[in-house]
């Protein structure tokens, strides 16, 4: 019964460790972040950039960690290929956005790639990064070399991402909207020839995507263990199968690693069971030399 209760002891205390643990890791992850909850489950393969999942790239699966910013601090792709500033695989950073705004719908996990400037005035958009850029090499108008005020024709950007396809923007579509915002695109959205933003006609995003919009910038990942997320939802079908392979492993090293550090330590340290011993051997002697009781 003692050593029952002895071992309840100790299993609760490793509880206990285990609990404090995991609150000094998410409070930590909620000063950095700044924002409930701190991470997000990667539901499609939009920001792949294989079939077989990578580490450093944002494969379906993920957890990521979401950093509140302002939309001042983001840096787009346009921006992020003149000072080669990267994140995932990629120039520029990636931003998690409420589709038009919307608490209704799920979040979208995209990066920027370019900031247009609605101009009241001349309606049309003004997009200043390019200025950074080399006209012909890096983007493309029909309104003219250098030109990159008044736009409200088409804007292309030329060998956009990892599989160097050209993204071509309708501003004209855009004018609509009347305010300025991110063009945004999964990495992964990608035809044979072109690249599919967000704000195409119909599709995730209509509108530029606007600063209060923006959720946070992605900033940080722990690969494969949102599969068990997803698992539950039953939306597994684009969750790379290296990934799967991935998680088994860690989540069966993470099952041995106490008993092999308990092994390492007991062969470092190993326990004296010659004082043991003694002490016992003392304590009979002790019962031996008590005489008997008279009657």
């Amino acid at each position: 019964m003692a050593d029952i209760k002895k071992e309840a002891i100790s299993l609760g205390k490793d509880f206990a460790f285990a609990l404090f643990v995991l609150f000094i890791v998410l409070g930590s992850l909620f000063i950095y972040s700044g924002r409930w909850p701190p991470m997000v489950v990667v539901e499609s393969s939009s920001m792949s950039h294989s079939e077989a999942s990578q580490l450093g790239v944002i494969d379906t699966g993920d957890i990521v960690v979401v950093k509140q910013t302002s939309y001042n601090d983001i840096v787009t792709y346009v921006e992020g290929r003149a000072s080669s500033h990267s994140t995932y695989g990629q120039y520029g950073d990636v931003i998690i956005y409420r589709p038009m705004g919307s608490d209704q719908r799920t979040p979208i996990i995209h990066r920027p790639i370019v900031y247009i400037e609605y101009n009241s005035t001349s309606r049309s958009f003004d997009v200043p990064s390019l200025s950074n850029l080399e006209f012909g090499t890096d983007w493309w108008s029909p309104q003219g070399e250098d030109r990159w005020w008044g736009l409200d024709s088409t804007l292309s950007i030329i060998n956009y991402g990892h599989s160097d396809v050209n993204v071509t923007i309708n501003l004209g579509n855009l004018l609509n909207y009347e305010h300025s915002g991110f063009i945004t695109m999964g990495d992964n959205n990608i035809t044979p020839t072109e690249g599919r933003y967000d704000q195409l006609f119909g599709s995730i995003c209509p509108a530029p995507v606007k600063g209060e919009w923006v959720e946070g910038k992605a900033r940080g990942e722990l690969p494969w263990f949102g599969i068990l997320k997803l698992s539950l939802m039953g939306r597994t079908e684009d969750v790379p199968s290296n990934s799967v392979v991935s998680l088994l492993i860690s989540i069966a090293v993470i099952v041995v690693l106490p008993f092999l550090i308990e092994g390492i330590k007991d062969q470092i340290f190993p326990k004296d069971n010659d004082e043991d011993e003694s002490e016992e051997d003392s304590e009979e002697l002790e019962e031996e030399s008590v005489p008997p009781p008279i009657t």
